[in-house]
């Protein structure tokens, strides 16, 4: 039997409020939730990944030991993955310690790296990180989150013709790498976590539906 437990990547689809009262969920997590039933039922998956993807997975290793070093402790990637009735997701770095929970972004240059606390703030929001990293504290029982955009030099070999390795390479270069590490701090919300829990289980209601609908034809 088919059920939905949702990414903590894609948490800020889901809980966005209808713009009807009468509609159970949004048409973002609508559309959030038909992608999650085609993968489920034939494996298929329409997002694979871009440049800045891409060069997140690549810096991921760098990303941790900056974030290591900013702290001035021996930080290791997760490789556990939790789940429970209603969201799963593998966080980046788990500090049992502190009860805290690190998520690294690596950006793609200076003019879409946030330098500045407001930026970061506000990229934070707009990307949906401050409601997955909810879902990774929800999780793994933390109080604490914080949300480290690292910029690095692009890799030579991923610099395309058409790119500027001026722009890619060298001005990220003179740029001392403790300024180029910009930290958002989320604090565990509890009334953040109800509302999770809440549409995803609405979102779980659309799903059962849609694979309904393929049961029957």
């Amino acid at each position: 039997m088919y059920r939905m437990k949702a990414r903590c990547s894609m948490l800020s689809r889901l809980i966005t409020e209808p713009k009807n009262k009468s509609d159970k969920i949004s048409q973002s997590a609508k559309s959030a939730v038909r992608e999650i039933a085609k993968l489920d039922l034939f494996g298929y998956q329409s997002f694979e990944g871009n440049k800045y993807t891409e060069k997140g997975l690549q810096l991921e290793e760098q990303a941790i030991k900056l974030s290591s070093l900013s702290r001035g402790l021996v930080l290791k990637k997760n490789s556990e993955r939790r789940e429970n009735d209603w969201i799963q997701g593998e966080c980046d770095i788990y500090v049992p310690s502190r009860k805290l929970i690190i998520d690294t972004k690596c950006t793609y240059d200076i003019g879409t790296h946030p330098f500045f606390r407001d930026e970061a703030e506000e990229k934070a929001k707009k990307q949906g990180y401050d409601i997955q990293v909810q879902g990774y504290m929800w999780l793994w029982d933390c109080e604490e989150a914080h949300i480290d955009f690292c910029l690095f030099p692009t890799p030579i070999d991923m610099v395309k013709p058409w790119e500027s390795e001026e722009k890619l390479i060298n001005l990220v270069e003179q740029i001392p790498q403790k300024k180029r590490l910009t930290t958002v701090v989320i604090k565990r919300d509890e009334t953040i976590i109800k509302k999770i829990k809440q549409r995803v289980e609405a979102a779980q209601g659309y799903y059962q539906e849609l694979i309904a609908q393929m049961d029957k034809n």
